[in-house]
C-alpha cells in the first residue's frame, strides 16, 4: 500500500467526518431559488428575452450552490404552484432567491407579476389573475429564511394599461427584515427588453456580476446599476431596497466570510454537476498557453475527486462544503476567462490564471492531493 494512497484515503475519510458533523446545521444553510421567465404572452406581443434570462440565470445560480426551480412561460396556475412549492421548501437559516423576468404592472401602488395567459379586462382581473409581488415577498420573509433576495426585471413596456389606478413601471417596495429587493429600474419607470441581445439589459449585467468572486451582495447590484445606467444612455437606473445586516457573498474571494454568515467549516451546500474540463489549445504555445495547459490535468484530477465526494455526500443527503463549492466555481470561471483572453489580452489571461491556480491549490489541499 502506497503512502500517498493511504494519505488520500485518510483525508477523504476526514472530510466525510467533517461534513457529517456539520450536516444538521448545514442543512439549514441551504440556498434555494425560484426563477421565472415569461416571454410567450398570449394576449399581447411576446417579449424577446425573459425566457433566456430564466435559463441562463438558472445555470449560473446552480453553479453557485443554489437548488433552482426554473419556470419558463408560466401561466397563473403554474406561477402560483411554483411560489407555493418555493415557500414550502424554505427552512430557518437558509438563503432564498426569487428572480422574475417578464411583464409586470402596478395597481394602487401594489405590484403584480403577469402570467403568460393573463388577459386584461379591468382592475379586478389584475388583482385576481396576476401574482402579487408583495404577498410573495411577505411569505418568503415569514418563512424563517435568514436572507431573502427578491429580484424583479418586470418593468418592460407593455400593452397592458388602465386609465386611472394603473401606473407605468412598478411601485417601490420596502424590504422586509433580512431582505434585499432589487428592481431593473427606478419606481414608475420602464426597463429595456434589449432585443439586440440575448438577455434583458439588467439581467445580462447581473449574470456578469454573479461571476465575479469577492463581491458582497450590495456590491453585485451596485455594479449592475452602474453598467445598466451607462449602457442605457442613462435612461434606466436599477433600484434596490435592503434591510440586510451582515455580508453575503455569492462567490467569496478566499479571505472573506462564508456564503451565509456562519463559519466555513459549518457550511454545507449542494452544488451543480461538474462542467467538462477545458481542452488543450491548438497552435503554437506561448508561456501562458503552456501554463494553461499545465493546469488541465490537475483540474481534471480535482474534478474527478470532487465528483466522487459529491456522490458519497449525495447518498447521505449532504452537499459540498460552502467554501469548497465556491472554490470550484472560481476555478471553472477563471479558467474559462483565462482561455478566452490568451490571444487577445495576455494581462487579463495571467490574472485569471493566477486566480484559477489559487482556487485549484485550495481544492487540492482540501482533497489531500
Amino acid at each position: 500500500m502506497s503512502r500517498r494512497w493511504y494519505s488520500n484515503r485518510f483525508a477523504f475519510s476526514f472530510i466525510l467526518a467533517l461534513v457529517a458533523a456539520g450536516a444538521a446545521e448545514g442543512q439549514e444553510k441551504k440556498r434555494y431559488a425560484l426563477v421565472i421567465g415569461n416571454s410567450a404572452y398570449q394576449h399581447v406581443g411576446a417579449l424577446a428575452n425573459p425566457s433566456n434570462d430564466a435559463r441562463d440565470l438558472t445555470v449560473r445560480l446552480r453553479s453557485l450552490g443554489f437548488e433552482v426551480d426554473e419556470r419558463v412561460d408560466a401561466d397563473q396556475r403554474t406561477m402560483e404552484q411554483a411560489a407555493d412549492a418555493f415557500v414550502g421548501r424554505l427552512t430557518p437559516g437558509c438563503t432564498a432567491l426569487f428572480h422574475y423576468s417578464g411583464h409586470g404592472m402596478q395597481i394602487e401602488q401594489e405590484n403584480y407579476l403577469i402570467p403568460v395567459d393573463f388577459e386584461l379586462t379591468d382592475e379586478a382581473s389584475v388583482k385576481y389573475d396576476a401574482v402579487s409581488a408583495s404577498k410573495l415577498h411577505e411569505r418568503v420573509a415569514k418563512s424563517g429564511a435568514r436572507l431573502n433576495i427578491m429580484v424583479f426585471d418586470a418593468c418592460r413596456n407593455n400593452n397592458f394599461s388602465l386609465s386611472r389606478s394603473g401606473g407605468s413601471g412598478l411601485a417601490a417596495m420596502n424590504a422586509a427584515r433580512g431582505s434585499f429587493v432589487a428592481f431593473a429600474t427606478a419606481p414608475g419607470k420602464t426597463a429595456d427588453d434589449n432585443r439586440r441581445g440575448s438577455n434583458g439589459l439588467f439581467t445580462g449585467f447581473l449574470l456578469e456580476a454573479l461571476s465575479t468572486p469577492g463581491l458582497k451582495l450590495d456590491e453585485v447590484f451596485n455594479r449592475v446599476r452602474e453598467r445598466t445606467f451607462a449602457a442605457s444612455g442613462e435612461r434606466q437606473l436599477p433600484w434596490t431596497s435592503s434591510s440586510v445586516i451582515g455580508d453575503f457573498y455569492f462567490i467569496p474571494d478566499g479571505t472573506e466570510r462564508d456564503l451565509t454568515f456562519v463559519p466555513n467549516d459549518a457550511e454545507v451546500v449542494p452544488v451543480a454537476s461538474t462542467p467538462a474540463p477545458p481542452q488543450p489549445r491548438q497552435g503554437g504555445p506561448t508561456g501562458l498557453d503552456l501554463r494553461f495547459s499545465s493546469l488541465i490535468p490537475r483540474t481534471a484530477a480535482v474534478r474527478q475527486s470532487l465528483d466522487q465526494l459529491r456522490a458519497t455526500q449525495s447518498a447521505r443527503g449532504m452537499g459540498l462544503r460552502g467554501d469548497m463549492a465556491a472554490a470550484a466555481a472560481q476555478l471553472d470561471y477563471n479558467l474559462e476567462v483565462a482561455e478566452s483572453n490568451l490571444s487577445d489580452d495576455p494581462g487579463a489571461a495571467k490574472r485569471h490564471l493566477d486566480l484559477a491556480e489559487r482556487a485549484l491549490e485550495k481544492l487540492e489541499k482540501f482533497l489531500g492531493m
